[in-house]
């Protein structure tokens, strides 16, 4: 699948969390399941911190098991620009922007067109 981004988007982070299988990590949020941006949880791990979805996650009170591996890694982008989407989850592609072979990253639908 093919996307144009419409609007710009520059908030990807600097230290975006990445996490392994196995990993344990303490919750901290959830968000709204009825907002913008459902399942997604807020985790706290060993010098790292960050949004997870949900569904890759096993929650228990305060522990969490991580069930495969993620990166929050994201793309700033520029209007105009085409993105060829891998799979979509919770609102996000993951996807290479085009002329930029096999660098990855998530980028927000609400910030992009289906071409």
């Amino acid at each position: 699948m093919m996307y144009r981004v419409r609007s710009e988007y520059l908030e990807a982070p600097d230290h975006p969390i990445e996490i392994k299988q196995g990993e344990v990590l303490e919750f901290v949020e959830e968000s709204d399941a009825e907002g913008d941006w459902a399942n997604w949880v807020y985790c706290k791990g060993v010098n790292k911190e960050g949004w997870v979805p949900k569904q890759i996650l096993e929650i228990n009170n305060n522990n969490i098991l991580v069930l495969k591996n993620y990166s929050a890694k994201e793309h700033n982008l520029t209007t105009g620009e085409i993105l060829h989407a891998e799979y979509e989850l919770n609102g996000w592609i993951w996807c290479e922007k085009e002329g930029s072979r096999g660098l990855c990253a998530w980028a927000p639908l609400n910030h992009l067109v289906k071409i």
